[in-house]
Order: C-alpha cells, then structure tokens, then sequence
C-alpha cells in the first residue's frame, strides 16, 4: 500500500511496500507528489522502485534495522510495557509486522511472546501443508510450461516499463485429458509470476441465481482481477459455454446472452490491462470460435499426459524424496498413462502406508499400491513384436514420414485399462502437399500391425482397437474425414461433424458413409497384407530383435533391409 502525507507545502512523503507494483508507484507518484519541491521516500527492504523513479533520487540511505533498544524503547512509548533485553531478542526473531499485532497498551510482554509462539506453531502447519512450488518447479507440462515462464518475465518487463501490455501473450486455452493438472497449472503460474489468482467458472457463476445474478457474478470477477493487476483469471470448463451455433431452440437466448457477455470481457472494452485470462478445457472443440479469435483467447497449448521421466520427477516431488534408479523402469511402467492426478493418489496412498508403519517411504510402498506388473514374454512378446514390425515396415516401405524406430515394452499393469504394449515412432511434416493416397498410405499403415499379425501368427489379436487412440480408431476416423470434410470421398458434400461422436452419428444416420468407409479400410487392410507378405522376412527379422533387445533403430532397419534383399530393397527415407 503506498499512503502520501504533506506536513509541509513543499514536501511530500511516500511510502513504498515491497509489494507495490511499480506502475500503481508511477502513477500515484505522477499526482500531487509530482506539484512538490521535496520529496522523501521511505521504501520498505525488498521493494524495486520503477527506474523512472529511481533517475530523480538525489541521495539514498540505508536505514539500519531495528535494534534491541528500539524495540525496548519504543514499547516502553507507545505502548506502555517495560521489555527486559532477552524479551525484546524473543519477539523480534518473529516476524515484526506479527509481533506489532500482538502488543497491546499495558498487555504484559510475556503474554504477547505465547500468542506469537502459538501463531507460529500454526503457521508452520500451514506452510507445510499449503506450499506448492512456483511454475518452474512443475514437471509434465510440456509447451504450457515454456508459454507460462515467457509470461512470468514477460509481466516482469511490463511491470518495469520496458514493454507495453499490447506486448504481453493475455489469453491461452489449456485442454488436454481430466487429470493432467490444468487447475494445478494455473495456480503454479501465479506464483511464479507472483500475482493473485482468481479461480472460477460459469458453473460457479450460474449458482448465483438467474441469468442477471449470473452476468453480475460474472462481471465481479473480471473487476477484481483488474483491481488486483497484474491477475491471472483462471475459467475453468470453458467448454460449458458451448458454441452458439449449436444451442438448441429451447435455452439458445439465455446461452446466448452468457457467451456474449463473456465475449464483452474478454474484449476488455473498458480495458483489461494487467489481466491474463486462462482458460481450461477437456475438449477445445465444443468451445465457441468467437472465445478463440485473435485478441481473446487465441492461444491453445495442449497439456499431455506426464512423459515417463516426467512420472518419476512427479512422484519424487510429491513424495519429497528421490527414489532409486533402479526400481525406475518398473516404477514407469506401472504408471504408464497415469496422470498428474493419479500420481498424486499414489503418493498420498503410499504416505500412508508409510505413516501408519512409522517410517519413510519405500519403493515397495509405492509399488503396493500400484496395480501388479506383468512381465510381457513368450506369445504375447512375440505377438507384440510383430504388430510393431508391421507397423515399421509398411510406413517405410510407402515412404511414410520418417522413421525414428521401435519398441516394445517389458511389462504392463494387471489392471482394466488397456494398456500399450509398445509403437513404432515416425515423424510426419506438419506442412505438406497431400492427397488422397496421402491419407490412404497413412490408413494401411496403422492396418499393417494387424495384418503382420495375421500373416505372421495367423490371427488378430485384440492390441488393434480398443480406446480412441487405437489403430482402428484412428484409421476410421481419418476413412470417415476424407468422405465427409475432405472431399476425397466419391462426392464433395462437407460436413461439419469433427470429433469421434460426430463422425459416429454420421456414420449411423448415412449407410451410404459407413459403408464407404468400411470399403477403404478394408482395401487399406489387403494392402497392408500384401506389404507385410512381400517383406515378410524383414518382418521376421524386426520382430526378432525387438523380442531380444524391446527396440530397434532406424539404422537398424535400413541395415536389416539391404542384407535381407539386395534385389528389391525396401524403400527407405532419409
């Protein structure tokens, strides 16, 4: 807080907190301080002043911290206490704006000294419980974290002045699965930024009551986060909103009123500076497109679920010890596909095991209350082997996209979920000329796992499908775009089903397209067949070192395919 007071016409006095912000200091500082020949400016240890302030200081001097006897000397004056020298040492190792909340006129020292002991105490239990750490500290955030380390410094620059607001990135969605941490990421921005945070919703504004009860709520929350510049205001759910063109007739006004009012915020149209607005969601396509125009939210970053190295960081941090190196694999693979919640249930799981047992946590606690591993070996390793053989050589054999390599897993969970076994890794340019082969090349490809199967064991086993990140699910969905958004169907209509719901309905309500799209994938899986019978050795061979080694290279592969067949290699990418 920064209080002026004028004892003389011609001087001016100012303090300034550590937490002032250096533009509310600029501007109160351009009032009726700026008319005074003198100023005196008292500013608390740790606080910046704006370097526009600081090129009109003529003397500085540090004023020593408060003494023993300045303390005992000023309780005696102000508050009537006489304070023996080892009192006085006592309450000043807490913090003194507690200690001058526990003096009172004629209240004995002694029994100012117990209350500080006791809220002290207290506090401890609080930091323990409450302190998480800043931004930079987080694992598993990937772009998000990288975007919210920019905005920190970012703030900074425009807090000092040397950038203007228009500079600074103010709106970003976050999606990505439940769990992944998107509240989480948020509050962990805010201190490293070190400004308040304002969580909310429209499922919390709509408690308030009817339609204007809700704009007014509304409306409260995006004021304080000006009142508290710089803020970030969390929204979470944003998907809630819904898009207009797809409100039905029954409620589509009262839905309408709601986006437009917090379309009118986001445009900030009696300004929103020093206000980031963030966004949440568990699926951007639901999201109105007016929320993501430029000047809006127009920045989406995708928050993944943990990478492997990311999963043990997390655990160790939320367990507060670092674990041993060689219980990591197994660790990783009991946790594959966890989330950032997930693996909070695992620590506190295995907290309290170890609380209840009086000691640290081990590796066995964690493991106990993970489900059981199981090593992968014998049918099914062979099994997995040749699915991701499969996958390699088709996608190099029709040059799709370039290669990194292999891998298959050593164990998996004894759980319900399906989990996955292994993949082959290849990277497509996210900018190219593409055509219906394009797509059609991609479709055999992820058929090509199954067929090496068929070919190479003689039957399909489940790995294929199951989950919409699963090879049949892909292909039908991208069998199912070409037909009814790309126009690389046998007719041109558009449609603008997206998601895997949509294309489902569509598929359902157009006997036309669902049989379209099982003649492609059916084509695709043929020559997929055909692929993996005239490679079949090369087949053979990545399979065989993939049940030896859990991988293999792209140099690797290319080697394997000139020794197999000097004749007739398999094409290769560079």
């Amino acid at each position: 807080m920064l209080r002026l007071a004028a004892d003389r016409d011609d001087m001016a006095y100012v303090m300034v907190a550590a937490a002032d912000k250096p533009r509310t200091i600029i501007k109160r500082l351009q009032g009726d301080c700026s008319r005074k020949r003198r100023l005196l400016i008292l500013r608390e240890q740790g606080a910046e002043l704006p370097i526009q302030v600081m090129l009109g200081v003529d003397v500085e001097v540090d004023i020593p911290s408060i003494s023993t006897m300045d303390f005992r000397i000023g309780c005696r004056i102000a508050y009537q206490i006489d304070v023996t020298p080892s009192d006085a040492e006592s309450a000043m190792s807490y913090p003194l704006p507690h200690v001058w909340a526990a003096l009172r006129r004629g209240r004995p020292i002694r029994s100012a000294l117990a209350r500080l002991a006791e809220a002290s105490a207290f506090a401890v239990k609080q930091d323990k419980r409450e302190s998480l750490p800043p931004l930079q500290d987080m694992f598993g955030y990937g772009a998000a974290k990288h975007w919210g380390l920019e905005l920190a410094q970012d703030l900074i620059d425009w807090q000092r002045g040397q950038i203007d607001w228009s500079d600074v990135d103010t709106g970003i969605v976050l999606s990505g699965p439940p769990g992944v941490g998107k509240t989480q990421f948020a509050a962990a921005l805010a201190r490293q930024c070190n400004v308040s945070i304002i969580a909310t919703s429209l499922a919390r504004w709509q408690a308030r009551g009817h339609l204007g009860d809700l704009l007014k709520a509304m409306r409260s929350d995006f004021d304080k986060a000006k009142e508290s510049a710089p803020c970030i205001l969390f929204c979470d759910e944003l998907d809630s909103f819904g898009d207009r063109n797809s409100f039905s007739a029954d409620n589509k006004d009262y839905s309408t009123q709601v986006v437009n009012g917090f379309l009118e915020h986001l445009d900030g149209l009696d300004g929103r500076e020093g206000v980031v607005v963030i966004g949440a969601t568990n699926d951007l396509s639901r999201i109105d497109p007016a929320i993501l125009r430029p000047g809006r939210l127009d920045r989406h970053v995708a928050i993944p679920l943990p990478s492997a190295s990311d999963r043990i960081a997390i655990l160790q941090q939320m367990l507060g010890q670092k674990l041993p190196k060689k219980h990591h694999s197994c660790l990783i693979a009991a946790t594959s596909g966890f989330s950032g919640a997930d693996l909070a249930k695992v620590a506190r799981d295995a907290k309290r095991v170890a609380r209840r047992a009086k000691r640290d946590v081990t590796t066995d606690d964690i493991a106990n209350v993970l489900p059981d591993l199981v090593p992968i070996t014998g049918e099914l390793r062979r099994a997995l082997a040749v699915h991701e053989a499969g996958h390699t050589v088709a996608a190099t054999a029709l040059k799709h996209g370039r290669f990194h390599g292999a891998m298959i897993v050593d164990f998996t969970r004894n759980d319900s979920e399906t989990m996955p076994g292994g993949g082959a890794y290849f990277e497509l340019p996210n900018v190219a000329y593409r055509t219906v082969q394009t797509y059609r090349d991609q479709i055999a490809v992820l058929l090509a796992g199954m067929a090496a199967e068929v070919v190479c064991l003689g039957a399909v086993s489940d790995g294929a499908g199951g989950g919409d990140r699963s090879d049949l699910a892909q292909a039908t969905r991208i069998a199912t775009l070409l037909r009814t958004r790309m126009g690389m169907g046998n007719r041109l209509r558009h449609s603008l089903a997206r998601n895997d719901a949509e294309l489902e309905k569509v598929r359902i309500q157009d006997a036309s397209v669902a049989a379209w799209v099982d003649d492609v994938l059916q084509s695709e899986f043929e020559r997929a067949k055909h692929l993996i019978r005239t490679h079949q050795k090369l087949v053979d061979q990545i399979a065989d070192e993939l049940v030896a080694k859990g991988k293999v290279t792209a140099d690797q592969v290319t080697e394997m395919a000139t020794k197999i067949d000097l004749q007739t290699p398999i094409a290769t990418v560079a």
